[in-house]
């Protein structure tokens, strides 16, 4: 499907490729993987013919369809959103223009006229535009569209909604639905699961599995890589390096083979030793001085071996936590509301020292404001929030834009936290975080947002904390970087609260689960719910909603009828006999469904054919036929996603 040949890249003095080679089969599933700055993104805009090799090349099937997603917020023009996924990659809006307008010119011929040359060009492009619009499945698009936003955890109520009304969040998902739903040959996702809540990265991971293209991932969510590939394509040394298998068979075969790497070099730098060492002791004798030089010419033609080089990473851990008393915080009917919309009301929660919470649930359900209500940038509108005796707090915001003076440089924003602290030590902590020397001069608004997590990461360690609140504290932080916050949080004495979708990452720190139930009315806020069980215990719970949301219709099932009379509301469910009418309705469907497509086919590949329209009349009524039997068929198809979605 793609070949990637001898390909090197260099921006100034720094080398990212030199001589690369790889390959993507059809049904390849890779991991591309590499430490920050080796070059991945510059490697998947080579692929996609966004930038050229300095030297080498790339070649790739005819007509191979790539779907990509990019870690930037993709431009959008407005519209709805069931609209924006349905353009795809925009060649279907200009089919059914095509379409539209050519259905209209023949409206407006006469037989006669239909004669004409150019007219008979007009209707050999009607049966091409048709065969590409059936190679496209176009009177499935729209179901497909729905169940793949759906599974992104939009609700049906927001396909209409306007794309100006979406937070960025949102938008991220609405382009990676707009390319699920292409069904390109090569999917090119760059971290895909940012954006995903714990049941939108659960639905994803089932749709990929049963993918039929080759898909090549770049993401720091390790379980979900480990589930989704069978290869891993690394960068490292200015090669690309092929491993088979997953993430963690990928981690034994590297270690198996620096080792054997680490041993050729120890014995090639013997070899060298002892070459050098006969030439030093027998290069000016006359009777060795042709052997002399002929090691040194073995010595000039010898391949040297290259370790890789270490790589520098984070190290830190958390100072003592600070005595403080049993209970963090109290709340005691809490409630926020932003204008017109409620976000909590009536909430009740103690935590007690020495916890360690997850808190959990779909996005917008209100985490992030639950965690700013904890660390105090947020008061509630109604009730109290009661934070207990002695309690340091150090809270990590989601957006480190938030946490961080853009305007100040790396150092003077970590010495406004600790001012009376020996400038030594401070610079000594930057270093500990990667900023040595002039990096720490830098503005923060220049940062890359890996740069800046590692700076909000610094600020924790210069106020001694006993209650840490983090949001998605891994979200801009390399594989390795990753690890030494998990390691230091694990040995983290104080009490501890955090939002993530990394499950690698939560389930070895947390002992508890709060999860957000979000509002099932506008005028009701949502729940907060202490869930009894394990962190591996609401996975499994979520795994199970999952399977059970494939195993019914595509369509939304929350929307069943509500009766809302008296004090409780209850559901109401047709009849036996209602069901049964409906199942014979849509079975009956299905088979007239099955008809009119095989019809439809037949009259497409007569409508490709140029002798069809040698006889003019026959030609027409063809064309009339697929007009009507196109609308025939869309109404039926509307009336079968409405039986399966009452059943």
């Amino acid at each position: 499907m793609l070949h990637i040949q001898g390909i090197s890249k260099q921006y100034g003095s720094k080398i990212l490729f030199e001589n690369a080679d790889a390959h993507i089969g059809h049904r390849s599933r890779i991991a591309l993987i590499g430490a920050n700055g080796a070059g991945k993104s510059t490697l998947i805009r080579i692929l996609l013919g966004q930038e050229m090799p300095d030297c080498g090349h790339v070649s790739r099937a005819r007509h191979l369809a790539i779907g990509t997603l990019a870690q930037e917020l993709p431009k959008f023009h407005g519209g709805s959103v069931l609209s924006e996924v349905l353009k795809m990659d925009g060649r279907r809006e200009e089919l059914l223009e095509a379409k539209k307008e050519l259905e209209e010119l023949f409206s407006k011929e006469t037989t006669q006229a239909m004669g004409d040359s150019e007219h008979l060009e007009d209707l050999e492009r009607y049966g091409r535009v048709l065969e590409e619009l059936e190679s496209m499945d176009e009177y499935r698009l729209e179901p497909r569209a729905k169940e793949i936003l759906l599974g992104m955890g939009f609700k049906s109520t927001d396909f209409d909604r306007n794309l100006t009304e979406l937070s960025g969040g949102w938008l991220m998902r609405v382009a990676l639905s707009r390319i699920l739903l292409m069904e390109p040959d090569l999917l090119l996702l760059d971290e895909p699961t940012n954006h995903l809540d714990l049941e939108s990265l659960l639905w994803l991971e089932d749709f990929l599995k049963a993918y039929r293209g080759a898909m090549l991932l770049v993401s720091h969510d390790s379980l979900f890589l480990n589930r989704m590939v069978h290869e891993v394509l690394e960068i490292d040394q200015c090669k690309l390096w092929i491993y088979r298998g997953n993430l963690d068979s990928y981690a034994e075969q590297k270690r198996q083979r620096i080792e054997l790497l680490r041993a050729q070099y120890e014995g090639q730098q013997a070899k060298i030793a002892e070459i050098e060492k006969f030439v030093e002791r027998f290069g000016a004798k006359a009777t060795k001085a042709k052997q002399a030089q002929s090691r040194l010419k073995q010595l000039e033609k010898m391949d040297l071996i290259e370790l890789p080089e270490s790589r520098s990473t984070i190290r830190f851990r958390f100072p003592p936590a600070p005595h403080s008393g049993k209970e963090i915080i109290t709340m005691k009917n809490a409630g926020v509301r932003f204008d017109q919309k409620l976000i909590f009301k009536n909430l009740n929660w103690v935590i007690q020292k020495g916890s360690r919470i997850a808190i959990v649930g779909v996005n917008g359900a209100g985490k992030t404001t639950l965690l700013r209500l904890l660390s105090g940038n947020l008061s509630p509108t109604q009730g109290t929030v009661k934070f207990g005796h002695e309690v340091k707090m150090g809270y990590y915001a989601q957006i480190q834009a938030e946490s961080l003076d853009l305007n100040k440089s790396i150092l003077q924003e970590l010495e406004a936290i600790a001012p009376e602290m020996p400038m030594s030590q401070v610079r000594a902590i930057a270093g500990a975080f990667l900023f040595t020397g002039d990096a720490v001069e830098k503005k923060c608004k220049v940062l890359s947002g890996g740069e800046k997590a590692r700076v909000a990461l610094a600020k924790l360690l210069l106020s001694p904390s006993n209650f840490l609140i983090l949001d998605e504290p891994t979200n801009h932080l390399d594989v390795e970087s990753r690890g030494v916050l998990l390691e230091a949080l694990q040995n983290y004495t104080g009490t501890l609260c955090l939002v993530s979708h990394d499950r690698t990452f939560v389930s070895s720190l947390v002992n508890s689960v709060l999860e957000i139930l979000p509002a099932k009315q506008e005028q009701e806020g949502s729940q907060a719910v202490q869930f009894l069980g394990t962190y591996e215990d609401y996975l499994e719970r979520k795994l199970q909603e999952v399977a059970e949301r494939k195993r019914k219709s595509s369509t939304d099932l929350l929307q069943t009828p509500v009766s809302t009379e008296g004090t409780h509301e209850t559901k109401s469910y047709p009849s036996n006999n209602q069901k049964r009418s409906w199942e014979r309705e849509r079975d009956r469907l299905e088979k007239e469904i099955s008809t009119l497509e095989a019809r439809h086919s037949e009259l497409l590949a007569i409508l490709t054919e140029s002798q069809t329209y040698q006889d003019k009349t026959k030609s027409l009524a063809l064309l009339e036929e697929q007009r009507n039997l196109e609308k025939n068929l869309k109404n039926k198809m509307e009336r079968w996603e409405e039986l399966c979605h009452k059943l």
